[in-house]
């Protein structure tokens, strides 16, 4: 099972610059880079009212909202820095140099996260292994930037 899900977390890292690309293309179109990142979420979320309600899904929504850490609620606003700023950065970095840079800072602070047990995930002690391959990350980053 945690092979499938390996396999499942690189599949779903192959949609994310298409679907960045996609929508820096749209940024361009509307000359608007924000503007295309509210289309980004507005169809994303018309498309999950409509597996929700396909799935019927319990609505339990009003009875989390009491039990949520306060910290739960920012997703949606980190969702959206990270769409637009990719959306900007996309036609002026290109698709390979951006996500190089954003894997690489998802992996530092990912680091951090797993290190110190934040929010909940398992904690997993940074060590001289784990930095090499952050910095394994940057060394490909550079040979990206420069070729």
């Amino acid at each position: 099972m945690r092979y499938f899900l390996m396999l499942l977390a690189l599949a779903v890292g192959c949609l994310l610059p298409v679907q960045a690309s996609i929508n820096a293309k749209l940024g361009v179109f509307l000359k608007a880079p924000l503007m295309a990142a509210l289309v980004n979420f507005m169809v994303g979320g018309f498309v999950l009212l409509l597996v929700i309600l396909g799935t019927r899904t319990p609505n339990n929504l009003l009875l989390a909202a009491k039990e949520a850490p306060i910290y739960a609620w920012i997703g949606g606003m980190m969702g959206s820095i990270f769409v637009g700023s990719v959306i900007f950065l996309i036609p002026r970095l290109g698709a390979a140099l951006s996500f190089g840079l954003i894997v690489a800072g998802q992996l530092v602070f990912s680091l951090v996260l797993d290190h110190f047990g934040m929010f909940g995930v398992p904690v997993q002690p940074i060590n001289w292994g784990r930095i090499l391959g952050v910095l394994l990350i940057f060394a490909g980053i550079l040979v990206v930037q420069k070729f």
